[in-house]
């Protein structure tokens, strides 16, 4: 049978079941639609079926010792509060014929953003096709040269990062983000950088600047660089600080910009000091605008990992927070009930999903300080102690 709802699905439900003793496939179809038939008028499994408003229920379902154990998938094309409440009805499935059943979800997937991201993907792709097919004479003088300064990068360290050939024998050091940084450093004669390939700085980096006479962080001039230069200040020797202009990143910046970046750099203490004022006197706009002020009541110095994580929160996923703005863990939303009472140090939660009355409680039991969320459950109350920004 076709799925009838292919190319109208907007979310898929999955939620994982245990059952105590050996079901078919078919068993736990008919235990769903026959337990939630008449709980909820408006969202009849049957009628929503026959509609095309749901696609047809897949279970994947392996028996072992007497226990069956699997996950069911429910497409959707209702709204994304219909969905929800689809959700918790599969749940209050007690019982697969005479078995005991525990059904529990995982996650609810929005499928269109995954479609949009291999769209842009996609797109990416094809433009740098395109860009290769058209190249001018003076583009393809430049694209033999990255190349050559391609073959120069190094793996260096345990963690393999991408670095200059000169980053162990120079007295002189410079921290950049990525591996593009490092090439495009390379190709105006800089070969002792060393990328630290995300937010979190690699223990071997922080060493090796114990043993550099100078040490220059050389960063995006965005929020992420932002992020990474308050992570190295705090854990590295750091001497200078050059960022590239504002809104712009280190590889893209033409060979005069770079040079004039590295000739402007300024001391790692004028340069701290330099953010905090910006940070203090920054506008901000719309939502950004409202979840400031619920920052500014919390007295949180620098919000900058919040906004950061709201802004890239992967769908149906949950990022946790320590009150210094250390990342202690992302994961899908499911997963929170069962693995969040291990972060004893967590303050702040971020969730590309709803909150419901459960993951309150066990906020409010660890005693967060900040959750920001796509929606709460309906009535749901929010209590004094903790404060919720809608996203």
């Amino acid at each position: 049978m076709t799925n009838q709802t292919d190319f109208t699905t907007k979310y898929i439900i999955d939620a994982k079941f245990k059952i105590k003793g050996v079901v078919e496939k078919s068993d736990i179809v008919g235990a769903i639609f026959g337990q939630t038939e008449g709980l909820l008028l408006d969202l009849d499994l049957r009628d929503l079926q026959k509609s095309g408003r749901i696609g047809r229920i897949e279970v994947e379902n392996i028996s072992k010792e007497g226990v069956s154990e699997g996950i069911i998938k429910v497409p959707s094309s209702l709204t994304r509060r219909e969905t929800a409440l689809l959700a918790a009805t599969v749940e209050t499935v007690s019982r697969v014929g005479p078995c005991e059943a525990e059904i529990k979800l995982v996650e609810i997937r929005d499928v269109r953003q995954t479609k949009r991201k291999k769209i842009i993907e996609r797109a990416a792709e094809l433009l740098k096709e395109w860009d290769t097919k058209s190249l001018e004479s003076s583009e393809i003088e430049e694209q033999i040269d990255t190349d050559i300064k391609l073959g120069e990068i190094t793996a260096w360290g345990p963690e393999q990062l991408p670095a200059g050939p000169e980053v162990d024998e120079d007295s002189e050091l410079i921290i950049v983000e990525g591996r593009a940084d490092v090439l495009n450093l390379l190709r105006i004669g800089v070969k002792n950088t060393v990328a630290v390939q995300g937010t979190q700085v690699p223990k071997s980096i922080i060493e090796l600047t114990k043993n550099k006479e100078t040490v220059t962080a050389f960063l995006d001039g965005d929020r992420g660089g932002t992020i990474i230069l308050n992570e190295l200040l705090q854990v590295a020797k750091i001497d200078f600080v050059a960022r590239a202009p504002e809104g712009f990143e280190v590889e893209e910046l033409t060979r005069k910009q770079m040079i004039k970046a590295l000739q402007n750099k300024k001391s790692a203490k004028n340069a701290s000091e330099s953010e905090n004022k910006v940070k203090s006197s920054k506008e901000y706009k719309g939502k950004d605008a409202a979840l400031k002020r619920v920052l500014d009541k919390l007295k949180i110095k620098d919000p900058t990992f919040i906004f950061e994580a709201i802004k890239t929160i992967e769908p149906g996923q949950g990022s946790g927070f320590s009150k210094k703005g250390e990342k202690l863990f992302e994961m899908p939303v499911g997963e929170l009930f069962s693995s969040i009472g291990d972060h004893k140090n967590l303050s702040f939660l971020i969730i590309d999903g709803i909150l419901s009355s459960r993951l309150l409680s066990l906020c409010l039991k660890m005693k967060l300080k900040f959750v920001a969320c796509k929606n709460k459950e309906e009535d749901l109350k929010i209590p004094d102690g903790i404060s919720i920004f809608y996203f």
